[in-house]
């Protein structure tokens, strides 16, 4: 019976012919090619953690970001950006050693760095910045970043908008202002304008409401 069934898959293969056997080849390499690999992940990270932290939680006041549990979708794209020019960060590529990872690499990092689940590890409450009108930042949030970043500030794969519950203030100005003046593109959208019209004290609003959706209870 076995030798019968091999006989009809030689045949079979034969039948197809070359192009469909290294069709079938290919697909599955590149399927591996695409499975990310969290030890490396784990071993790549060691570099990151030089400046993110042991657990990628970052730095209170945002001078390095929170990384940990960020989604891989966006991480890995920021990270293709950071090692191939489209954002610029010295310490990223040079320390990081962006420059010399391959698309694999940085998929496993990514991959790894999404896996890290700091409630468990390293449990974080982001403070409230003085001033923010917390009240009124849930309503600008509610009519102006819901749609894209989720209800919860959680991200949303579709619109390939990042996580920001958890993140620290500081970083969040930061790149805020970066889109503001055109350093960053904001919404993958070069002449996105979401925060033109949006005064200092709003994004303040903003910004701390977004910091107690993280509060523990």
């Amino acid at each position: 019976m076995r030798s019968s069934i091999v006989r009809a898959l030689a045949l079979s293969l034969a039948f197809a012919g070359p192009m469909a056997v290294s069709s079938l080849v290919a697909a599955s390499s590149a399927e591996q090619e695409q499975e990310p690999d969290l030890a490396l992940g784990e071993r790549l990270h060691r570099q990151c953690a030089l400046c993110h932290g042991l657990y990628s939680q970052g730095i209170l006041g945002g001078k390095y970001p929170r990384l940990a549990g960020q989604h891989d979708y966006y991480t890995t794209k920021s990270l293709i950006d950071y090692r191939d020019g489209t954002r610029v960060h010295a310490a990223m590529t040079v320390v990081g050693g962006l420059r010399s990872m391959s698309d694999q690499d940085l998929a496993s990092l990514s991959a790894y760095i999404a896996s890290i689940d700091l409630n468990a590890v390293h449990p974080l409450d982001v403070p409230t910045p003085e001033g923010a009108d917390v009240d009124n930042g849930s309503g600008l949030y509610r009519s102006n970043c819901r749609t894209c970043h989720g209800r919860a500030a959680e991200g949303n794969k579709r619109k390939e908008s990042p996580m920001l519950v958890g993140q620290y203030d500081g970083y969040l100005f930061r790149e805020i202002e970066k889109f503001k003046t055109g350093k960053r593109v904001h919404a993958n959208d070069p002449e996105d304008e979401t925060f033109a019209e949006f005064s200092d004290q709003e994004i303040l609003d903003i910004i701390g409401f977004l910091t107690t959706l993280d509060d523990k209870s």
